[in-house]
């Protein structure tokens, strides 16, 4: 019968009538499933957007942002606002004594200190007097007296844990004159926590009336969404509902205040947060049920649509896959592959095409490849000459420097220039990437830091600029780390900001060390970072090694790192061999380092751009 019916009509009409059952039978199939899969897909649902609350819910938590409005809001509407009696009223010792006796709750001390960094008030005793500049703690203050408006710790729970007692925020007045100094303890930490979690608690609700609830480890409500404030203070009915590890999200249908509800729970270090979804306003929202049955009928129709097109696989696919598998050679790389799909004219001329048009791929590659390699020369060329090469000789101070980058163009650079008569600059950087985006970030980079550094800014403000205007170029979304400084030649003095880098070596006589620094954020990266100015002081002779990581991180065939213990060992043992009263000291000191982490690497592909600079401050006496 079937094969009567096929010779009785044209193709389309045999199609249609296959296309026709497909359809009736995938709705049948479809709309059993949907039902059967209607409850369990509101459940997931359900459950997915309040483990969502419950996440966000914890990211909300902010005790940093509230204890800085806090004290922001102190400033405003009690100290320094336009309707206080004025900060001077605040130069008392007894009145601060006061204030912090009556917002004990919120602070343990309060301080003034004036425009020279000296606490002149204070409800500590001790503390009168101090001068601000010389605690470990408290000189980052001093950003409070060049332009900044207010500067905290480390507000977190973490801090408190540690072996400092209180925190401090700090607080400029409006005409920078000196600023308040406000210190909360663990006690008023937890003042500040407790709140708020409490104001996240009460503000938050899932769908329409739906809850959040906070308990204590001990299952008591510490608070809850202000629609259920009647059940804050007692214990949470259902504890067993409740998980045993922290991070853990417990799901359950149950019964929760005489509703049924979806309710997830979870346990972090502090508390418990729970979050209920009544089931009965789940149960209006079944447009996204529909949707899905929707979109699984039309996955059922193109399951038998697949079925369908087998019948004519004989035909035509077989041949198509054919091709299509000598396609994925070709287009992986390998240009050598022939088609050879036949079965009719169309497929035999299809064959011949592709392979002329190969052929002809394989001879604009060659030409393109030759192009493509003599401008990466060009490039490399351009960007070994954007670095100095001419090494001076001067008493004051000797130096050298190479770059070896792991392509033909790479992102690390070294420089040094004369900012005076008397005073010498030097730069050591690494581009985050390579090629050529890092290249040409690498001459803007360097552009600008000597651009600034020419015009007698001191090297934090060099390093502030330069960061300024490296992050306003938001298409380049790459950073680069600096250890950039300042030499003088007439004492030693060596200024510098250690931008995210690798930390440099100091050979002092028989000493051999890493300079110990603290490190600022990498330029490029946050443009409101700031940069520390700190200083070694070098004596006639000594030496300072400067690298990128491609130094360190250097790997031999097994894969291990060079390291900065190996780098400290060839530089304590060999190059204090060398005679350093030489004019060629800095560069048979670099030539030996390096030719060691090439006996090192030996067999290995460089990986990283080695970029290294050695500098001498005078002559050894």
């Amino acid at each position: 019968m079937m094969n009567r019916f096929y010779r009785s009509h044209k193709l389309q009409t045999i199609i249609l009538v296959w296309l026709e059952t497909i359809l009736l039978i995938s709705l049948i199939i479809a709309s059993v499933a949907g039902l059967l899969w209607q409850d369990r897909l509101q459940n997931q649902q359900a459950f997915s957007m309040i483990d969502n609350y419950l996440t966000q819910y914890v990211q909300r938590i902010d005790v940093a942002k509230s204890i800085n409005k806090e004290f922001d809001e102190w400033m405003s509407d009690v100290i320094d606002g336009e309707d206080t009696d004025g900060k001077e009223a605040y130069f008392d010792d007894h009145r601060l004594e006061r204030v912090a006796v009556y917002n004990r709750d919120k602070m343990s001390e309060v301080s003034v200190v004036n425009a020279q960094g000296i606490i002149t008030y204070s409800s500590n005793p001790n503390l009168r007097g101090y001068d601000i500049r010389n605690d470990e703690q408290l000189s980052p203050f001093m950003c409070l007296l060049d332009g900044e408006s207010s500067y905290s710790d480390t507000l977190d729970k973490t801090f408190f844990e540690g072996t400092r007692e209180q925190a401090y925020i700090g607080r400029a007045f409006r005409d920078k004159s000196g600023f308040m100094l406000f210190a909360i303890n663990k006690d008023n930490y937890s003042v500040f926590w407790n709140e708020s979690i409490e104001i996240v608690t009460e503000d938050s609700k899932i769908g329409m009336t739906g809850y959040m609830i906070n308990c204590d480890k001990d299952g008591t409500i510490s608070s809850i969404t202000h629609t259920m404030e009647d059940k804050k203070g007692t214990a949470f009915e259902r504890v067993f509902l409740l998980p045993e590890s922290e991070g853990e999200i417990k799901e359950t249908i149950t019964t929760l205040y005489g509703k049924k509800c979806y309710v997830s729970a979870m346990k972090t270090p502090d508390y418990y947060i729970i979050g209920a979804y009544p089931v009965d306003e789940a149960d209006q929202f079944q447009v996204q049920n529909n949707i899905m049955f929707i979109i699984l009928f039309f996955a059922i129709i193109s399951a038998f649509l697949i079925v369908f097109f087998l019948l004519i696989k004989r035909i035509v696919i077989k041949e198509v896959e054919k091709a299509h598998a000598s396609l994925n050679k070709i287009t992986n790389g390998d240009l050598e592959e022939r088609v050879t799909v036949g079965g009719s004219v169309e497929f035999t001329e299809l064959s011949s095409g592709i392979n002329e048009t190969v052929d002809k791929l394989k001879g604009l590659i060659e030409e393109e490849n030759l192009r493509v390699q003599k401008e990466l020369e060009n490039a490399r060329n351009i960007q070994e000459s954007s670095v100095p090469q001419v090494f001076p000789e001067d008493e004051r101070y000797s130096l050298y420097a190479t770059m070896n980058t792991a392509k033909a163009v790479g992102g690390d650079f070294y420089d040094f220039f004369m900012v005076n008569d008397n005073t010498l600059a030097i730069v050591m950087a690494d581009v985050s990437g390579k090629g050529m985006p890092a290249a040409l970030y690498m001459m803007r980079a360097k552009t600008l830091i000597k651009f600034y550094a020419e015009q007698g800014l001191s090297v934090d403000e060099v390093a502030s600029k330069t960061n300024v205007a490296l992050c306003r170029n938001e298409s380049a979304k790459m950073f680069v780390t600096v250890w950039f400084g300042f030499l003088s030649l007439d004492s030693g003095v060596l200024s510098y900001v250690h931008a995210g880098h690798t930390l440099p070596v100091l050979v002092s006589g028989e000493n051999v060390s890493f300079i110990n620094q603290k490190k600022s954020m990498v330029m490029g990266g946050f443009e409101y970072a700031k940069y520390l100015r700190q200083e070694v002081i070098l004596k006639p002779g000594d030496s300072i090694y400067l690298y990128t990581d491609g130094v360190t991180e250097a790997q031999d065939v097994s894969e291990n790192l060079y390291g900065e213990e190996r780098l400290l060992e060839v530089i304590g043992t060999k190059i204090k061999d060398i005679d350093d009263t030489k004019e060629e000291y800095c560069k048979k000191a670099c030539e030996i380092i390096y030719d060691d982490i090439n006996d090192f690497t030996k067999g290995a592909e460089q990986y990283d751009d080695i970029t290294m600079m050695m500098v001498k401050f005078g002559s050894k006496t």
